[in-house]
């Protein structure tokens, strides 16, 4: 190899061998048995519509102590009296509270006088994506990170569209008053539920509040003693006090919008299988044959988020999207009842035009998880490495970086530059629990994974080019163990590291062309509706 060959994520420059179609799959049994536990209670739970709103029986939210208790073999924690009430009185007023509010934002909705009126001729496509309020004041427009160039296209094609949100964030309903006025200004095409829902919606989520703690009850006092009833138990007295109105709320929003005066509805969602996704769903599907949903989970995720998994038992019940499309052929289901594609890679565009050579790169790149305690052992391992070389340190956005500034050694520095620009300054990449791993392998980077303890930990990397672009290390000493394997690699044998990452390449992107997103999405069709539900 040349001294100017360099490093280019481009998926189409090999054929696919054995190893590209390695696809997702739950490595662990005890986790694959806890996840095909929760499928079945789930199946027996969603008898029950107000269970639809149960995070847990979404298999999300799962309390991560407890979880970790269960994978390590240790007994479940007894609930109290003192510990159920405790949960119960904050239930009662975290809904009521969060009804009152979203009431509140309903009328800054309506003293803001935005609305979307759809083309009754059109068929009406909608955008569910997550938004929030505050953003949207700071950027001055709605802008859509999760399918960057989707409304360009939808626009090209003259084609009725509207977004509907999850929103998120802070709730001021002055902050709300304010986007919505900028957005009506611009005459954006926001569909909301403060547009939609009506005062018996209202009254139908107060209704909810009173009775949902009696239904889950009935739930958990049908619950045995085996391990994972014991486990679920405890999951659903530990998330008593969620607000499970929220989701029941995204479901009276979808059955309103089937309910519009327009042809059909074509509903593309980001799609992460949580309990608000199942209640939209549903609500869309109030009007058989109406609505044709996509799921797009177009994103880098590990096996150990179970929420992320498509349960098949679902389909029948109405709560699995009529396609699902996935960021490479990795996330792939062979032999599924379930209709898998692979869309095209929006968010990772840049993969597609970004070159580096590692080779001769000496500084180090570590990205810090999201969890504190985490954060803390990574630090405590990366200062026992005691690497002489520069370290950039690029922390999580919800991560106050202040307080970790002090237990910074040596060469180590913050740094908040994109991340790209950071991967060309590099020789290898530190972190844990983040598809920016994915990322960097995919750019021909070694990547060491840390492992940070014996309870759930969410890997992204696959079992190819284990060895050969990465690897995982649980202390300072393994660290620098293959921070000096890899850049010797990297010299002597970068031709063996350079296939890896194409193989990477083709297993999890795809690239966004005008092309592929016209297809994945269905914006060649002037209508596209599904009869399955």
């Amino acid at each position: 190899m040349s001294g100017n060959e360099i490093q280019k994520m481009n998926p189409d420059t090999a054929s696919p061998t054995a190893a590209d179609r390695e696809q997702m799959e739950i490595a662990d049994p005890r986790i694959q048995k806890l996840y095909d536990y929760l499928s079945e209670a789930g199946q027996k739970a969603y008898r029950d519509e107000y269970m639809l709103a149960n995070a847990v029986f979404a298999k999300s939210e799962l309390p991560r102590e407890a979880l970790d208790r269960y994978l390590e073999g240790r007994g479940m924690e007894n609930v109290s009296f003192g510990f159920s009430l405790k949960k119960i009185l904050r239930y009662f007023g975290k809904s009521c509270g969060w009804l009152a509010v979203l009431w509140i934002q309903g009328v800054a909705h309506r003293l803001s006088r935005q609305k979307f009126v759809p083309d009754s001729s059109k068929p009406l496509t909608i955008l569910d994506i997550p938004l929030m309020p505050e953003r949207i004041v700071k950027d001055g427009d709605l802008t859509d990170p999760y399918f960057p160039r989707l409304e360009e296209r939808l626009q090209s094609k003259n084609m009725s569209y509207a977004y509907t949100p999850k929103f998120f964030g802070p709730d001021r309903p002055a902050l709300y008053y304010r986007a919505f006025r900028l957005l009506k200004k611009k005459n954006r095409p926001l569909m909301t539920c403060f547009q939609m829902l009506d005062p018996s919606d209202y009254l139908k989520m107060f209704a909810f509040i009173i009775v949902y703690p009696f239904r889950l009850f009935r739930q958990i006092n049908s619950l045995g003693a085996s391990r994972e009833e014991q486990l679920l138990r405890f999951f659903l007295w530990d998330t008593m006090d969620h607000t499970a109105v929220k989701n029941y709320a995204r479901q009276l929003f979808g059955k309103r919008i089937s309910e519009l005066n327009v042809p059909s509805v074509r509903c593309i969602s980001w799609y992460e299988n949580q309990s608000q996704d199942k209640n939209f769903f549903r609500g869309l599907r109030s009007v058989s044959g109406k609505a044709w949903i996509c799921g797009a989970q177009l994103y880098i995720w590990p096996a150990t988020l179970l929420n992320l998994h498509a349960d098949e038992k679902e389909k029948e019940l109405g709560l699995i999207p009529d396609c699902i499309l996935v960021n490479g052929t990795y996330y792939l289901r062979e032999g599924s009842p379930l209709d898998f594609q692979v869309g095209p890679s929006m968010r990772y565009a840049r993969l597609f035009q970004t070159e580096v050579d590692a080779r001769e790169k000496s500084a180090r790149l570590v990205l810090m998880p999201f969890f504190e305690y985490e954060i803390d052992k990574m630090l405590e391992m990366i200062n026992q490495a005691g690497m002489s070389v520069e370290i950039f340190v690029k922390f999580h956005p919800a991560t106050d970086m202040k307080k970790y500034k002090k237990r910074l050694e040596g060469k180590m520095q913050i740094v908040e530059d994109d991340l790209y620009a950071l991967f060309d300054r590099v020789g290898c990449v530190i972190g844990k629990a983040t598809g920016a791993l994915v990322e960097a392998a995919s750019l021909g980077i070694p990547v060491i994974n840390i492992e940070t303890g014996p309870g759930l930990s969410h890997d992204y990397m696959p079992r190819l080019g284990k060895g050969i672009i990465w690897e995982s290390a649980s202390t300072g000493t393994e660290i620098v163990e293959w921070v000096n394997k890899f850049r010797d690699f990297l010299r002597t044998d970068s031709g063996k590291i350079r296939t890896v990452a194409e193989q990477y390449g083709r297993m999890f992107f795809c690239e966004p062309t005008d092309e592929k997103i016209d297809e994945a999405f269905g914006l060649n069709e002037s209508d596209k509706t599904s009869s399955s539900a």
